[in-house]
């Protein structure tokens, strides 16, 4: 997910300074009235609204719902903190990354329909920054993608710039699915035959290399079980997982299990990276 840091001044203001765009609103049913009904009575409860200044007033990017219940309250006056304006000028990138981290959730629709028009803008953005934007794993970034360049929406991008702004060479393939015909699916790794000459070679080879060897093939099983997640359905948000772990083996434990996850996921990422990910990209 996106990681906006920005300065901000706490104020009063006056609620008519404050100018309510809809196209930086990121939920693509607009705003739910039974949530702003919600809302309305428990207005000192309420956190700020984030505003960005523009000219002699300000543009609203975070509490849509909010400023809603305001106006049927009939409020003068509403607390905002006001933030700086991103430096690629994009309220709508700022105004979805607020409002994908609290509050009313974020649904997928609003989700690929964000990944749709960053992937429209920024064609040659990687999959992997898209989604970091969106909060899509990348099997669904690649779908819509896929999408987009069949419609001709958007041109086949030969290069992709990654988070590092380093651009990679990009290619064509499509992420392999469930329904897809076993000789277009990604191919497994497969274990090595255990033959007479590699017994033979483990009585005289060091220790320190046959370690070495085991590991390599620890690296290429968890490789295979990994890329099984695009053939995983119902997982096309970074939530899903979590949700699912969280409704299958409760709170505590799903916790326990994002732990051995991150301190697992992390030394793997770190040997990725050691040999050349993401400078040296796959289909990714």
């Amino acid at each position: 997910m996106n990681n906006f840091v920005h300065n901000m001044t706490a104020l009063t203001i006056s609620l008519i300074s404050v100018t309510v765009d809809s196209n930086f609103q990121p939920r693509i049913d607009g705003l739910d009235l039974g949530h702003v009904r919600s809302l309305e009575s428990i207005a000192e409860t309420w956190p700020p609204l984030k505003v960005v200044s523009h000219g002699d007033g300000y543009v609203l990017v975070d509490g849509f719902h909010r400023f809603a219940a305001a106006q049927n309250l009939g409020l003068e006056t509403v607390a905002v903190e006001v933030l700086d304006p991103p430096e690629d000028g994009d309220l709508l990138g700022l105004a979805f990354a607020l409002n994908s981290v609290h509050g009313r959730p974020l649904t997928l629709s609003d989700r690929r329909a964000f990944a749709n028009r960053l992937l429209k803008a920024h064609p040659d953005w990687s999959d992997r920054e898209i989604g970091r934007r969106s909060g899509l794993v990348q099997p669904t970034i690649a779908r819509i993608r896929q999408d987009l360049e069949s419609s001709e929406d958007i041109e086949p991008a030969e290069t992709r710039i990654g988070r590092d702004g380093r651009s990679y060479p990009a290619t064509q393939k499509p992420p392999a699915t469930a329904s897809a015909p076993a000789s277009t699916a990604r191919p497994r790794p497969q274990q090595p035959s255990v033959s007479l000459g590699e017994v033979l070679s483990r009585i005289f080879t060091p220790a320190e290399r046959i370690n070495q060897r085991n590991l390599v093939r620890y690296f290429e099983r968890l490789a295979g079980v990994l890329e099984e997640q695009d053939k995983l359905k119902a997982f096309d948000t970074i939530d899903d997982g979590a949700d699912a772990c969280r409704a299958v083996l409760g709170a505590k434990k799903a916790k326990d299990l994002g732990e051995r996850l991150g301190w697992s996921a992390q030394n793997i990422l770190w040997v990725a990276e050691a040999l050349g990910y993401p400078e040296e990209p796959s289909s990714r």
